[in-house]
């Protein structure tokens, strides 16, 4: 059914500065895990993600030969594989640090959700696409419950940050599609003056918060508005966070030589605090580098979304867009204290194979748009 259009001038098809941006942001993940990762896995987490970064150029050359629309024949596939993948999870997950969204493949722990979100942009553009109309209120009705099954699968793994980005991709494809963006920040005031009070009369009152949000939720929520109030226990990440950034001062630390993560002070800071690892030891020109890079990957996914062949390329592009987005505002924002410690992974950055590999099967997704923009070498 669907064909890999190989030629000789394959490579005239890859776009390079995507490429070499997304290389070089995770090779500064690379040195923040040779240095934050625990000395004792360090090496075996250093294997992990060297094996998962291979297996995502290859998804990623994969769907750069495959033409992108040739995934709408699969819709409902993909999109019920999708679901039913969430749903197991559900059923025959493994729950780590409260959240049941992981699967045991005994060699390997992964989290298909990662996977999920890749997956939602490829079914979501198709419904979209597909709309002759998208300017209403009740036009929402088939992209929200296009989104709400695998929304509320995740939602039933605990997950609620993971939830978030779900949530934030299918809004950022909805408004390029062209729903009206002055409709969208409307309801996004309306939803978080409706957050921001059940918050405050539940410390105030004792309300009852509209959500089931469980106690180790709620001890991030606490963490986030008032992390002084408990220095040892719910508020201790974000302090540590906020303490090793303030420490690394311009140039940082250096290699190896940032005192909170190497004493065990800094939590996961290979993981969930990476960011917060990176400007320890590399200080503000280190982060600074960073987020000049995913400055760098959001505008190189912009010209590849304004130029693209049709919509539903268009639609891919943001969606991915999107994802990245949700994630790099969330973690970034989290290690300084400004967002809620959700245990959302920096793109490319953060240690996780499943992650690393679904964000390159994302990437792939670009680069099969990218290609098409012009007529191919063999067409």
């Amino acid at each position: 059914m669907f064909a890999l259009y190989w030629h000789g001038r394959f490579w005239r098809m890859i776009d390079w500065p995507l490429f070499a941006i997304v290389l070089a942001i995770t090779a500064i993940g690379f040195v923040v895990i040779s240095s934050a990762a625990p000395s004792y896995e360090v090496k075996a987490d250093l294997i992990k993600q060297a094996a998962a970064l291979v297996m995502g150029i290859f998804a990623w050359a994969i769907l750069l030969l495959l033409d992108y629309n040739e995934l709408r024949a699969l819709h409902w596939w993909i999109y019920g594989f999708n679901v039913a993948m969430l749903l197991a999870v559900v059923a025959f997950g493994v729950e780590v640090m409260g959240n049941k969204n992981w699967l045991d493949l005994g060699v390997i722990m992964v989290q298909p959700s990662e996977l999920g979100k890749v997956l939602l942009i490829i079914t979501l553009a198709k419904q979209l696409d597909d709309m002759e109309r998208l300017d209403a209120w009740w036009h929402l009705a088939p992209p929200i419950l296009h989104v709400l099954p695998v929304l509320g699968a995740v939602v039933l793994q605990k997950d609620l940050g993971t939830a978030l980005v779900f949530a934030v991709i299918g809004v950022v494809m909805v408004y390029g599609r062209g729903f009206p963006g002055r409709k969208l920040l409307a309801a996004g005031i309306l939803l978080a003056a409706f957050v921001v009070g059940s918050v405050w009369s539940h410390y105030t009152y004792g309300t009852v918060f509209p959500l089931n949000i469980n106690p180790g939720q709620w001890s991030r929520i606490d963490a986030f508005l008032f992390p002084e109030k408990d220095p040892q226990g719910s508020g201790w990440q974000v302090l540590q966070s906020k303490m090793a950034i303030a420490s690394g001062d311009i140039w940082g630390k250096g290699y190896k030589q940032g005192e909170y993560q190497q004493n065990g002070w800094l939590p996961f800071p290979h993981t969930d605090f990476a960011f917060a690892a990176l400007v320890e030891e590399w200080g503000f020109v280190g982060g600074a580098v960073l987020l000049g890079l995913y400055a760098l990957l959001f505008l190189r996914l912009a010209i590849i979304a304004f130029s693209a062949n049709d919509r539903y390329g268009t639609l891919l592009v943001v969606g991915v867009a999107g994802l990245f987005g949700a994630h790099v505002l969330e973690n970034v924002g989290m290690t300084m204290g400004l967002m809620p410690v959700t245990g959302i992974p920096l793109p490319f950055v953060s240690y996780g194979p499943t992650a690393l590999l679904a964000n390159m099967a994302a990437i792939g997704l670009v680069q099969s748009v990218a290609a098409r923009r012009e007529p191919l070498p063999y067409d």
